[in-house]
């Protein structure tokens, strides 16, 4: 029994262990009581991109998530220096109401695309800012949390042909 144990272990850790991300940098920020229409999350990057590479803006949802979209307003800036702004808009949900993204379970983890062939020109400290701009008509005064949004995370993966 315990060299059944042994081999299934090591098995699942040569597996696990060759699933490597791709990813140069992922940062990943909690919104455990939602995500106020106010607060804006900031990702900073430290370190030089020298390939080209793709930029992904990672959600993960749950049951109480009330749109089958989110609306986005991301930024990016060199220092300082805004270099510019999207406002983006990613399906959450299919028509008939089933999640997309990944899991198992009640909560599904979105990988969404914002950028391709970006790389950093030099050492400059880098800032992701990312804002939720979804609104919904007739709330109360003072609505200003999107529930069910649990986590918000941005990579940047090396580029994959």
């Amino acid at each position: 029994m315990n060299r059944t144990r042994l081999l299934f272990g090591l098995m699942a850790f040569l597996f696990f262990s060759s699933c490597g991300s791709d990813a140069l940098f992922r940062q990943d920020q909690d919104t455990p009581n939602g995500w106020n229409l106010k607060d804006t999350l900031r990702f900073s990057l430290d370190k030089t991109i020298e390939s080209p590479s793709d930029i992904y803006i990672h959600l993960r949802n749950n049951q109480e998530y009330p749109f089958s979209n989110i609306f986005l307003v991301v930024g990016l800036r060199a220092g300082d220096s805004l270099i510019e702004q999207d406002t983006l808009e990613y399906p959450m949900a299919k028509p008939n109401g089933e999640w997309l993204g990944t899991g198992y379970s009640t909560i599904k983890e979105s990988k969404l695309w914002w950028k391709s062939n970006w790389q950093t020109t030099d050492t400059t400290l880098y800032h992701f800012d990312i804002a939720q701009a979804n609104r919904a008509n007739g709330l109360e005064e003072g609505a200003e949390q999107l529930a069910g949004i649990i986590s918000v995370g941005l990579s940047i993966e090396t580029r994959t042909k």
